[in-house]
């Protein structure tokens, strides 16, 4: 009888403890497998994000190319205009410039309600970039520690058809608690400015296109205009550039004038401004860059006063060494189209202080010990009581297991130059794997309820 009673408990520990081993490894892998899936739950949430800042470079380039269009749609119905009051004739241009300044000249053209067109286009775009891209900016931050934990507890709930997972408030069966989380305070919201960030960026992104660059060029005539300054000829300056402005806001600028070599005994030699063509966009309160000159109230035309007297009375001009078109630049001013934007918008990115800092969570997950096929739980077999009572589970009652994941942020390739990269939230290079569990974390994982 002894030896039978010691083989019935050998058996009974055997059962027990094979049960609990069993369940442990279990749990151990399905503790992994939810970490990991969270920290990948993390990666694509950052590589959103990645995508947004991203969209949001491509609407501001789509916008910086409206402005222009804005701009040179105006600037050939001011050529078509002067083209047809003949000031200056086409047949000038073609005998001082060539015969292709005049076929361009005569090329200008309005374009029937480009202009509304253009600015509903430009409306457009603004609305996607504050409202649409901020909203799903805003609800991947918001709205990761949620997912995250849903995802960690569908993947527990798939290796455990037996038991149920719930949060931190459950008492039974599977329950998944986080143990630490850097992910509070890690990304932080911030405005677009000069020094880094979107502004500099999306300037980058704009000189790739050569209808954005400066639009600037100078033709003169061949011979000899006036013996006073015999090195001086006509001139046919093209001047147009695109810029982002302090407040964020686009603006574009065209123009095109004959300056016609002139003299007298008052003031010598000067230039003679005809304006051919000129146009701009910009926004509501966007002021003109620097070396724009112009006047707010032109003159109309000069019939009834000589335009090199009007400029050294109401101008600070330089006539004669100037490279740009004043009075094409305020015709322009003057006729400006004032599109209502917001300017660049807010974005996210990786707060500096945390750049170097991992993004990584630890988590405890527990299992009732009800769940198990031990003999003090759910087993076919009786429950032995005393001395045979089943005490593997130890207090609590349940088996722990802790894991640790991070989301980390690495290159598909190296980079040509050679260098590091630090962490960002504009190239979707966000990646997941787990991270050993630190002590302290497994210690607080054996206090958890």
């Amino acid at each position: 009888m002894l030896m039978v009673s010691v083989a019935v408990a050998s058996l009974v520990v055997l059962y027990n403890l094979g049960q609990t081993v069993e369940g442990k490894v279990r749990l151990t892998h399905a503790a992994d497998a939810a970490a990991y899936s969270g920290a990948l739950e993390q990666a694509r949430a950052l590589n959103a994000i990645a995508y947004v800042n991203r969209t949001q470079i491509a609407h501001q380039v789509a916008m910086a190319h409206l402005v222009t269009l804005a701009a040179s749609a105006q600037y050939g119905g001011a050529l078509q205009s002067q083209r047809s009051r003949g000031n200056p004739p086409v047949s000038l241009i073609a005998m001082l410039f060539g015969p292709d300044m005049a076929l361009a000249y005569r090329a200008g053209q309005a374009l029937p309600n480009a202009e509304a067109r253009l600015a509903s286009a430009f409306a457009q775009h603004d609305r996607v970039v504050h409202q649409v891209l901020e909203a799903a900016a805003a609800s991947a931050m918001t709205e990761l520690p949620a997912s995250r934990g849903r995802v960690m507890r569908k993947v527990l709930a798939a290796n455990f058809t037996e038991g149920t997972v719930k949060g931190e408030d459950s008492a039974q069966g599977l329950t998944l608690q986080m143990l630490s989380d850097a992910w509070p305070g890690f990304i932080e919201r911030q405005v677009a400015t000069r020094k880094s960030g979107l502004r500099p960026t999306v300037e980058q992104a704009v000189e790739r296109f050569g209808f954005l660059k400066k639009r600037n060029s100078t033709r003169r005539n061949p011979w000899v205009v006036s013996t006073r300054c015999p090195l001086n000829r006509h001139e046919l300056r093209r001047r147009g550039s695109t810029w982002l402005g302090p407040d964020g806001r686009w603006g574009a600028l065209d123009t095109q004038s004959f300056h016609a070599l002139r003299s007298n005994r008052w003031i010598g030699c000067y230039y003679r401004e005809y304006a051919m063509g000129w146009g701009t966009a910009q926004g509501q309160k966007i002021k003109a860059p620097e070396g724009v000159d112009y006047v707010d109230e032109p003159p109309i035309d000069f019939s009834q006063e000589d335009f090199w007297r009007w400029a050294e009375q109401s101008t600070s001009w330089d006539l004669f060494s100037g490279i740009t078109n004043p009075m094409a630049n305020s015709y322009a001013m003057a006729s400006a189209q004032r599109w209502p934007g917001r300017g660049l918008p807010a974005y996210r990115e990786v707060a500096a202080s945390r750049l170097q800092d991992p993004l990584r969570f630890a988590v405890v997950v527990s299992m009732a010990g009800a769940v198990l096929k031990t003999t003090d739980a759910d087993s076919a077999l009786a429950s032995p009581g005393g001395w045979f009572s089943y005490a593997g589970l130890g207090r609590t009652g349940a088996i722990i297991a802790t894991s640790a994941a991070e989301t980390y942020f690495l290159r598909p390739e190296a980079r040509a130059d050679g260098r590091s990269e630090l962490a960002t939230l504009f190239r979707p290079y966000w990646q997941a794997r787990l991270s050993a569990v630190r002590t302290q974390e497994v210690l607080l994982g054996r206090r958890s309820p």
